[in-house]
């Protein structure tokens, strides 16, 4: 198996004008949790789950001769991979991912958790913030409510001066 490297460089060999180093601050068989710096200073933090590309797999016309574990690619963050601004975000999401890890490697099935819908008024934003589910989902969860009956569309409101004005929406 050939494991993740401890430090290494973005670009190395020329490839960037500008590269960062990775250094991995900690890590177990299925999470790691690496911190980006640019000329010794932080710059952030990458937390994700570890994948591993089998023996024979094809990366750009090689193929790999052992078991290798491979750093996320960009289209990989949101679903396995995350990026923090403050050590302490990172960590807590590092700390989220190893228990889910390690509760499945015993065997403990996730809990189903009730979704709750707000008694006041709400975005679908604000929807998925107090149930601590990704954006989609409750887009997704919201307009099937909505169709059900049990969710009803109140009106379109902006609560910033940017952007478009948020859809609000009510317990029916």
């Amino acid at each position: 198996m050939i494991k993740l490297e401890t430090t290494f460089v973005s670009g190395e060999g020329g490839y960037s004008a500008d590269p960062l180093t990775y250094t991995q601050l900690a890590r177990t068989e299925t999470t790691a949790i690496y911190e980006r710096s640019r000329n010794g200073k932080r710059f952030d933090y990458e937390v994700f789950r570890i994948r591993i590309l089998p023996k024979g797999t094809k990366i750009f016309k090689i193929i790999t001769e052992d078991d290798q574990e491979k750093y996320p690619g960009t289209s990989q963050f949101g679903l396995i991979a995350w990026s923090f601004n403050h050590r302490t975000h990172a960590m807590k999401r590092y700390e989220k991912l190893t228990k889910e890890a390690e509760d499945k490697a015993n065997g403990v099935e996730e809990e189903e958790k009730a979704l709750v819908i707000p008694v006041k008024e709400f975005t679908i934003g604000e929807f998925a913030e107090q149930n601590g589910m990704a954006y989609a989902n409750a887009f997704i969860f919201i307009k099937g409510a909505v169709e059900a009956g049990s969710v009803k569309f109140i009106k379109e409101e902006r609560r910033s001066i940017r952007g478009k004005a948020s859809k609000i929406y009510a317990k029916a």
